[in-house]
């Protein structure tokens, strides 16, 4: 049995006639003669939404109204994405409040005093200022530099594998991204054209491919390097 249409409520207002004034601007409705939104005719439907932006203060009568008009509009497809997309926007929407609540926190007397030399020193209003100016710069920093000692302890160790081991290293690695949500395009296009006419070369290229993938996946995707090596010995 099919899900049923969401049902629009009054704070999904806006979001809502954003979502449908977007896909009013996209090709997919107007490239399809059999989507049904044609049949009262885009044009039509764009004037009945802007008409509905007039609404200040949505009530379920008013969404009773849009509910009916989309009805005749929107397949299920459409419905299932307008939902995520809603869904979505109140992900973010919570997010945002999260990150904007004040925070409690416990500090030594040392950090206490670091951190107001840092107030005084940056010439700063508040703590918050100074750490909001000044720790989005020093944690890439720290990022880039953990990155670059990862990608070097791994360069070390994978310069002790020959091209076969390398190859077995690959093969194991482009497996478990297909378990695994990974960065590995490039890393398969380097294993493919390696394996197409293997050289020096080649195999240089698939090697760097290789480490920066992996250190890729550990930084943005959590992927641990540390297991997936040793995992990577023991199928060796």
């Amino acid at each position: 049995m099919p899900r049923p249409r969401y049902k629009i409520r009054p704070e999904d207002w806006f979001d809502v006639l954003d979502w449908v004034e977007y896909q009013l601007k996209q090709p997919d409705w107007l490239t399809d003669p059999e989507h049904p939104v044609h049949e009262q005719g885009i044009t039509n439907l764009a004037q009945r939404i802007e008409q509905l932006r007039l609404v200040s203060t949505p009530t379920y009568p008013d969404c009773g109204l849009l509910q009916r008009l989309l009805n005749d509009c929107l397949p299920r497809y459409d419905w299932d994405k307008l939902r995520k997309s809603l869904s979505a926007r109140r992900r973010r929407r919570r997010e945002r409040r999260t990150r904007q609540a004040p925070v409690n926190l416990t500090l030594t007397p040392d950090a206490h005093h670091w951190m107001k030399q840092l107030v005084r020193a940056g010439g700063f209003a508040t703590l918050s200022d100074a750490l909001e100016s000044t720790l989005p710069d020093l944690v890439a920093a720290l990022e880039s530099q953990a990155r670059e000692a990862r990608y070097q302890d791994l360069a070390t160790i994978l310069d002790q594998y020959d091209s076969a081991a390398l190859c077995r290293a690959v093969e194991f690695y482009l497996e478990q991204t297909s378990e695994h949500r990974s960065l590995a395009t490039a890393c398969r296009i380097a294993y493919q054209w390696y394996l197409g006419a293997p050289d020096a070369h080649k195999e240089g290229l698939l090697r760097e491919r290789f480490l920066e993938d992996l250190v890729w996946n550990e930084t943005h995707l959590g992927w641990s390097v540390a297991a997936f090596m040793s995992d990577l010995e023991q199928d060796l």
